[in-house]
């Protein structure tokens, strides 16, 4: 027992850890995530999710794979907020050909260390609307100087074409890969993702704070971050067609349980649904007086069985 601990056991188990540690570090991996969905607040999780462990791990970079037709404001500025303040340089990767980056997937493409496109991919037509509604002037000026100061705040820092990119605001236009990289929105054109990796290998950025840093990259294992299955449910259900049809299986199960009491399962199937879609509905962006009149359209329903009226 003395001997294990003596001094030049311990040095030497010291020394050991200190190289393991050494290694892990050198060989630090690429936190990678696919994000093939509209953008709203799950996206946003999970994003903060793999720059949290990045960060954790000391790896070089993550990589966020993006598809996109669009997406909430809100979600997309949390968006950004979380890549611009990311500890460890964030690669955005438009992929693969016959894809986009539309509207708010413009924004994110802007914000990241590193911006890249998939020969036969698009970005931009980034100008905000409200879906189903007919804006007035003053709120469309509004809406599109703010989305406009938006981009601007962080597109020049990262070296970006701010005037060709608040065309895509104001104007709505889009750009192919090509356009992108000769017009300075992006900064590679990449076949697949082992070609963008060697074209950055060794290239020197410079992070949205103004330190450098210097990517290795070309030969790390990229770790394919999964949604977790709250994730995955919830991803599923940000759909509005999909939280009406499981408001309506909710009211319509409680219906049947007032209806035959001590049924139990209607009670308890109808509680769980109307609970889960109304914290979908949280996440996005709903007019109250809606909700309202859907309500009051199932206690129609529920006073026409009762009281047999028109």
């Amino acid at each position: 027992m003395h001997n294990l601990f003596s001094k030049r056991n311990v040095s030497r188990i010291a020394i050991v850890f200190a190289l393991l540690v050494a290694s892990r570090a050198a060989s630090a991996d690429v936190i990678k995530i696919v994000v093939d969905d509209v953008i709203h607040p799950v996206v946003t999780e999970r994003i903060a999710r793999a720059i949290q462990d990045a960060q954790r791990t000391h790896a070089d970079a993550v990589l966020i794979e993006l598809r996109t037709p669009g997406g909430l404001v809100t979600a997309t500025i949390d968006i950004v907020h979380e890549i611009l303040s990311s500890p460890v340089p964030v690669i955005v990767y438009v992929s693969p050909a016959g894809n986009r980056a539309a509207s708010a997937g413009f924004y994110i493409l802007e914000a990241a260390d590193v911006a890249a496109m998939a020969p036969g991919t698009n970005t931009g037509a980034a100008h905000p609307v409200i879906a189903g509604a007919t804006m007035d002037p003053v709120l469309k000026d509004k809406l599109e100087n703010d989305a406009a100061a938006h981009l601007r705040s962080y597109s020049g820092k990262r070296g970006r074409n701010v005037e060709v990119a608040e065309s895509a605001v104001r104007q709505s236009k889009s750009f192919s890969a090509d356009e992108a990289l000769s017009q300075h929105l992006i900064d590679y054109i990449a076949k697949d993702e082992n070609d963008l990796f060697r074209q950055l290998e060794g290239k020197t950025i410079t992070r949205f704070d103004g330190s450098k840093t210097v990517l290795h990259v070309a030969s790390k294992a990229v770790i394919l971050q999964q949604p977790t299955l709250k994730q995955e449910i919830l991803s599923f259900m940000m759909n509005p067609s999909i939280i009406f049809i499981i408001f309506a299986i909710g009211v319509m199960s409680i219906f049947v349980e007032f209806n035959h009491p001590g049924a139990v399962i209607p009670g308890v199937v109808g509680f769980i649904a109307v609970l889960l879609s109304l914290y979908t509905l949280n996440f996005l962006p709903f007019r109250s007086i809606a909700v309202v009149l859907i309500i009051a359209s199932f206690a129609m329903f529920v006073l026409e069985a009762k009281l047999q009226t028109h």
